[in-house]
């Protein structure tokens, strides 16, 4: 994992798809599904000369688009019936590539964390914990999830039908997001689902 592999993918992409990302993002994923707040002015891209000639694209979307992208990923790519990525892409993005005792730098297979995050194709995926002969099953079985700058996720829980999307206003929030912090969100967030098991309102 390195931030300069998905600089590189942005650049390589323009070059084969022969289209500025930030309008493919636009025609190929913002209105097929329907953002609301998209909006294509705030997209821009960021030197990083004279380190690298891969520029940063950093995304601005709203927590509600954020998760329409991740209900996007859950549905395996269909949005209404229709397939707008291919749902062998999903898969195959979403396949648990680099195991998490093999992650690099070595800060994102610490141990002591109860997060346990391999790395597939810019998607982070769940690694099953190494024990009771890999048949280990439960929420985060299949789960995969999105990182972001501060501390921006979208996590896609195909065991729990469930889409969770976290924003921090970059404008104004100058701290980080810790992965413990993240961690607990999402476990309560997890531990809220009742599906239909919720106690009638009283």
């Amino acid at each position: 994992y390195n931030e300069w592999d998905f600089n590189a993918a942005g650049t390589a992409f323009e070059k084969l798809a022969g289209k500025n990302i930030y309008d493919a993002l636009e025609s190929d994923l913002a209105r097929p599904i329907g953002m609301q707040d998209f909006d294509r002015s705030r997209q821009k891209k960021i030197s990083n000369m004279p380190y690298s000639v891969h520029e940063r694209y950093p995304m601005y979307l709203s927590t509600r688009d954020m998760a329409r992208l991740g209900q996007l990923m859950l549905r395996h790519g269909n949005w209404n019936g229709k397939q707008v990525i291919p749902d062998d892409w999903v898969r195959y993005s979403t396949i648990l590539w680099t195991p998490f005792r093999d992650m690099n730098p070595t800060g994102l297979r610490n141990y002591e964390f109860p997060g346990r995050w391999g790395f597939g194709l810019m998607w982070f995926v769940w690694d099953e914990p190494g024990y009771l002969n890999h048949a280990w099953t439960g929420p985060m079985q299949g789960a995969f999830l999105a990182v972001g700058s501060a501390g921006q996720y979208i996590a896609v829980l195909p065991e729990l039908d469930m889409v969770i999307a976290h924003k921090v206003d970059l404008e104004h929030y100058t701290g980080q997001l810790t992965p413990l912090q993240w961690n607990a969100i999402l476990n309560l967030v997890i531990a809220s689902s009742c599906e239909d098991n919720c106690p009638p309102a009283e």
